[in-house]
């Protein structure tokens, strides 16, 4: 799953990242060579012109979802993806003929993924500076959703999450 979400990734977005950071020509030609820095540039820079003016990818999640205004009965996690849409789809059969409906994703809980230490990896190739830039980005969403920063986070930027699970 992640090779093809990471292709998909490239060949949507690459060319345009690698475009504003002035890289070789056979980059533009390719963009399978951004960094991870380079994306949380472009993250950045497009911020500058307001959030709403970031692609509804990056978009700070409160700002679409919009959980201030809308009285939401259930917030589910991509890291429990499974089971939210498994306690959903059984609140739903509640209310339907059909009760066979299931959630057709079963690699989510692989163990091949491990998103801690891609998220270590990634995280520890940018400055503290663009990072404490991302914290103030994306604090809404951590506050609001219930996550904790990620530990390469709080080490870097020295800081304790009040938002611990």
């Amino acid at each position: 799953m992640f090779c093809s979400t990471a292709a998909r990734f490239v060949a949507d977005y690459g060319d345009e990242i690698i475009a504003i950071n002035n890289v070789i020509d056979r980059s533009l030609l390719t963009g399978n060579d951004v960094k991870f820095e380079e994306f949380v540039k472009h993250i950045l820079q497009d911020t500058q012109l307001g959030p709403e003016h970031l692609d509804n990818h990056w978009r700070p999640q409160y700002s679409l979802c919009q959980p201030c205004h809308i009285n939401y009965d259930f917030i589910g996690h991509y890291e429990t993806l499974h089971q939210d849409a498994e306690h959903v789809l059984r609140q739903i059969s509640r209310l339907s003929s059909n009760a066979d409906v299931k959630f057709p994703a079963k690699d989510l809980d692989s163990p091949n993924r491990n998103s801690r230490e891609f998220v270590r990896k990634f995280y520890s190739e940018i400055s503290s500076y663009h990072m404490l830039r991302l914290l103030q980005l994306y604090r809404r969403d951590y506050e609001l959703f219930g996550y904790k920063f990620p530990d390469v986070v709080q080490q870097k930027l020295n800081i304790q999450s009040k938002f611990s699970s």
